[in-house]
């Protein structure tokens, strides 16, 4: 069956944050974009396709994805914004103990007992596509129109997803699809795990991301 195209909103209804990039006493979130991982597990955890677990797996992108019934693009937005720098708190000696190596990685500088950390506002609006394989829609599944996933670190991010009638044209990330073999010219490097592919028009990109399996 031919791979389902969904056009996908994205709207923040609460600020994210990841350690995207290195700023002057903390980290910055890249505010252009929701990589597509961070969509596609997202989208899993809220149709309940993860296993209920005490401690993460061991870290498989291509194994976990391709048990997913659907692909991601990258999810992209024309109008960047980050919320101004937070402060952020850890106790090394409550989270991490007196371990030696930790106590070590503190005085060199590499873990700091006060950071700032760069959020996406809420409000923002991203557009991107769901690609379901054999014909998958996560929407019917759930039977909802729309759906909530958490995003960002710990998870503390909201993001509500739902089907737009605009047809925009999408970016694939080069990373997930050399996970499965497959080879994309490279527009823009985000991150290792985030590499941005030329625009594809939505069917075009449905083709490529249904080949990743």
């Amino acid at each position: 069956m031919k791979t389902l195209a969904i056009s996908v909103t994205a709207q923040t209804l609460t600020p994210f944050a990841y350690h995207s990039l290195m700023v002057q006493s903390g980290t910055a979130t890249l505010p252009e974009l929701i990589g597509d991982r961070a969509a596609a597990f997202g989208l899993a955890a809220a149709l309940g396709m993860t296993s209920a677990r005490v401690c993460l797996p061991k870290k498989d992108y291509a194994g976990h994805l391709a048990a997913m019934p659907y692909r991601t693009s990258v999810f992209m937005t024309d109008s960047p914004r980050l919320l101004p720098p937070l402060i952020r708190r850890l106790n090394l000696d409550a989270e991490a103990g007196l371990q030696r190596k930790i106590q070590d990685a503190a005085k060199r500088g590499n873990l700091k007992d006060f950071f700032y950390t760069q959020e996406v506002p809420p409000d923002q609006i991203f557009k991107g596509a769901i690609f379901g394989l054999n014909g998958f829609d996560p929407f019917d599944y759930a039977e909802q129109e729309e759906l909530v996933i958490r995003i960002g670190l710990h998870r503390n991010g909201m993001v509500l997803l739902k089907k737009s009638d605009e047809v925009n044209p999408v970016r694939l990330n080069i990373s997930t699809a050399a996970l499965f073999g497959r080879e994309l010219p490279l527009e823009r490097y985000c991150l290792h795990s985030l590499q941005l592919s030329h625009c594809f028009d939505l069917d075009a990109a449905a083709e490529e991301a249904g080949a990743w399996k």
